[in-house]
């Protein structure tokens, strides 16, 4: 814990001049925070009969209008679980950072992720499974997907107080023997990481179990083009490796920018990791997960502008 204080502090005397607040925290409450970073939120979750539909709220809206004739605008509401509260997950995370350090807060993708591995067509999948997190961040999606039936989840990044913060995450809620938190630089592996001793390296048990892993995940992981460019490089190399049953899980959010070039608004970091998934199509194949199919079981804004994709090898 004392080391994580002395990294935190690293953060925050940082001189990137530009703070990035994650949307997730917009409303968070950092009075009474329990752990080293400065905020601490708990996600509940609802148990699966009490999850709302994605398509809950996709009735056509009515037109209505005062006394006076003049049109009522119904606003939009912030959706609420049926029964929050039959689960949560309580997470330590940081507010503003320099881009550098945004894996100490929780974003949007991570909970539409979260979403997706307590959905029925991830059971299956997860049951007894082994896990493999890139870019974990502050360790939410490792800790849900051992709540979601892994038996084994290497929570992985390459930035030491992201994985300290991810250790004592795990912790908290009770999977801290499930989730084996080693570093993981992607443009510094082939396919598998090498032994390595000291604070969060592999040893040669992690990589016997790794070669078995059959769910990769990344969430929030696409803002980036160098680091995009990694992540599918490593995917390309990886996924062929484990075989034909593995599959990778990518939440991105479309973060639109008016570019200069062409004078119009782009999503610049999300279409550079449609490029790479597309010149990578001889060693993998890509598709969207349709979220409608997804039931909501966080309480967070479902924005339009989050995707999901299913990777696997290529035949």
């Amino acid at each position: 814990l004392i080391q994580l204080k002395v990294d935190l502090v690293r953060v925050y005397m940082s001189t990137d001049a530009d703070l990035h607040l994650s949307d997730v925290h917009l409303r968070a409450d950092c009075s009474d925070a329990g752990c080293d970073l400065p905020c601490e939120t708990v996600f509940p979750f609802a148990e699966a009969a009490d999850a709302a539909s994605s398509s809950d709220d996709a009735h056509e809206p009515t037109a209505a209008v005062d006394e006076d004739g003049d049109l009522l605008c119904a606003r939009r509401k912030r959706r609420k679980l049926a029964t929050p509260g039959r689960g949560r997950l309580r997470i330590c995370h940081a507010l503003a950072t320099p881009l550098s350090d945004v894996g100490l807060q929780v974003w949007r993708g991570a909970l539409l992720l979260c979403d997706h591995l307590f959905a029925r067509e991830s059971a299956q999948l997860l049951d007894g499974a082994v896990v493999l997190d890139l870019g974990a961040g502050c360790g939410l999606t490792s800790a849900a997907a051992c709540l979601a039936g892994a038996r084994a989840v290497f929570c992985t990044d390459a930035h030491t107080a992201s994985l300290r913060n991810s250790a004592n995450n795990a912790d908290a809620n009770g999977v801290g023997g499930l989730v084996r938190v080693r570093r993981l630089d992607w443009s510094a592996v082939d396919v598998w990481p090498s032994p390595s001793e000291g604070e969060f390296g592999w040893s040669s048990s992690d990589l016997q179990a790794l070669r078995g892993a059959t769910v990769l995940l990344a969430a929030d992981c696409v803002y980036d083009d160098g680091m995009t460019s990694a992540l599918v490089a490593l995917m390309s190399r990886v996924l062929p490796a484990l075989g034909p049953s593995a599959v990778a899980f990518v939440s991105l959010e479309r973060r639109v920018n008016f570019c200069l070039e062409g004078m119009c608004a782009r999503a610049p970091a999300a279409e550079h990791f449609h490029r790479e998934l597309e010149a990578q199509r001889g060693l993998l194949v890509g598709s969207l997960v349709a979220p409608d199919g997804v039931p909501q079981r966080f309480e967070y804004e479902r924005a339009p502008t989050l995707e999901l994709w299913r990777v696997r090898a290529a035949c």
